[in-house]
């Protein structure tokens, strides 16, 4: 555990301590440097955050929801925590062929958010898809899906990408896995897209040189059935795409819906806050190596300071993953893992290779419901999180914050109102033990349903753990932004 975890970190130190040299040296300058504004320009692609600095205009991907069907739909949040008004546009994108875009101006006003349904911008298609784009940049954006078995918030890329990872897959007893492709470009896109089951990898013709119009989406069926493995990746020939994935599952070991973003690009190390061990419930990650080498994976647990660790508890398990492959870890399988809530990270010594997803299935009344989670790299550390879809019901636990750094911290807890945001009564100052995890509660009334931020003084990720929405039992899991 030590091992792998202080790597990361002193990794991570050293890029600050980089970065601050760099600071000090510009500002030891004789004059000032005049910066022109820019298009937002984020280098190599990676999991959504919330950008810094002063741009032009910042575009914001969204993965896709659901339409064509009575229960099915979606909607695309943005929020403006800044104390001017923004102004931008959404665009609208669908399945239907030669349906143009749709597109709508957007003022969101200071300190508040809008919320736009996609029905109502396309009003044909069986998947809708959107882009936000927000002039001189600053506000946020998420989706949600909205679905009979579950509602499923994700966030929005802040780029569009050449390539596309997803680790899990799963078509077992019914359960409905597909692509969800969408080139907003004026250009058609190119896409090769290859998949990974227990029986190695499958590269089908009519998979490769498949054709994504200009301003539209394309949902792609991997035509695999009762596979409980099903890794993917998409690679463009030619433009630049937004892959996301929507999964139904409705047997099999898994009940639910999810609908969330691929990861654009491979790392190292993966997180994730939240994660649960106990009676009823099943926790799974899949890793997906889509490297030329074979690699060799190490997890490691990060408890809550009221766990019971028991002395001979081995906190490390090495998965051996071949190239081209993938791995699974069980945490049923881990010898005396301690029951409860905790972190989990994931490292490999062998560069960027690894994509990681978490699978949890825990129970909802008298049934259970499975939600899956794309990990979020070690650049992604942050010491403040944003979120523009809270919960509009009291829980307990929505949000779970994992501290990777060395040191003891606290956590506070904001909301956004009309006085921009302010600190939620009780939740200004939560311990964080160095290394740990702990599960917030979000429970008045006034706070409910508002976007949100969480701040500290040490590097933290936050998970929300949502209502899925209806009458229907369970959450449903996905990463706040970072910054």
């Amino acid at each position: 555990m030590t091992g792998s975890l202080v790597k990361g970190v002193r990794t991570l130190v050293g890029a600050a301590v980089v970065a601050a040299l760099v600071l000090l040296g510009i500002a030891g300058r004789e004059r000032s440097v005049a910066l022109d504004p820019v298009f937002t320009f984020l280098g190599a692609p990676t999991m959504p955050f919330v950008p810094a600095g002063q741009f032009v205009t910042s575009s914001w991907f969204c993965p896709g929801v659901p339409a064509g069907e009575e229960g099915l739909g979606g909607r695309v949040v943005v929020t403006n925590p800044s104390d001017e008004p923004l102004e931008g546009r959404i665009t609208a994108f669908t399945t239907t062929e030669d349906a143009p875009p749709v597109e709508l101006r957007l003022t969101i006003s200071a300190r508040s958010s809008q919320s736009i349904e996609l029905r109502e911008l396309q009003t044909t298609g069986t998947f809708l898809s959107a882009v936000v784009e927000i002039n001189g940049g600053g506000g946020f954006v998420e989706q949600e899906a909205v679905h009979p078995a579950g509602n499923a918030v994700a966030a929005c890329s802040n780029a569009a990408s050449s390539t596309w990872y997803f680790a899990d897959g799963y078509t077992v007893d019914d359960s409905d896995e597909r692509l969800v492709i969408t080139n907003p470009y004026p250009s058609a896109a190119i896409v090769d897209i290859g998949f990974v089951t227990q029986d190695g990898p499958r590269n089908p013709g009519r998979l490769h040189g498949l054709p994504i119009p200009a301003h539209s989406v394309r949902v792609i069926d991997f035509g695999a059935k009762d596979e409980p493995i099903l890794a993917a990746q998409v690679v463009a020939e030619r433009g630049r795409v937004v892959a996301g994935r929507t999964e139904h599952f409705i047997g099999g070991d898994r009940l639910g819906y999810t609908v969330g973003l691929g990861a654009p690009s491979l790392a190292s190390q993966y997180y994730f806050a939240d994660g649960e061990t106990g009676e009823g419930i099943r926790e799974e990650y899949r890793i997906f190596n889509a490297s030329e080498q074979d690699v060799t994976v190490d997890a490691v647990f990060l408890f809550g300071a009221a766990t019971t660790i028991p002395e001979d508890f081995i906190n490390q398990v090495s998965i051996d993953v071949p190239s081209g492959g993938y791995g699974t870890l069980d945490t049923a399988d881990v010898a005396g893992m301690p029951e409860g809530r905790h972190g989990t990270v994931f490292s490999t010594f062998a560069g960027d290779a690894i994509v990681v997803e978490r699978v949890l299935t825990r129970p909802a009344g008298d049934s259970y419901a499975t939600t899956v989670v794309m990990g979020s790299p070690s650049a992604l550390a942050s010491t403040r999180w944003s979120g523009a879809i809270s919960s509009s019901l009291a829980v307990d636990d929505v949000f779970v914050v994992l501290n990777v750094d060395l040191l003891d911290t606290t956590v506070s807890v904001s909301t956004l109102g009309p006085g921009g945001f302010v600190p939620v009564p009780g939740l200004e100052a939560v311990p964080l033990p160095a290394g740990s995890v702990v599960a917030i509660p979000l429970t008045e009334e006034a706070t409910l349903g508002r976007p949100f931020r969480i701040e500290s003084g040490q590097r933290i990720y936050v998970e929300r753990s949502l209502p899925r929405g209806a009458e229907l039992r369970g959450r449903s899991g996905s990463f706040a932004l970072a910054g």
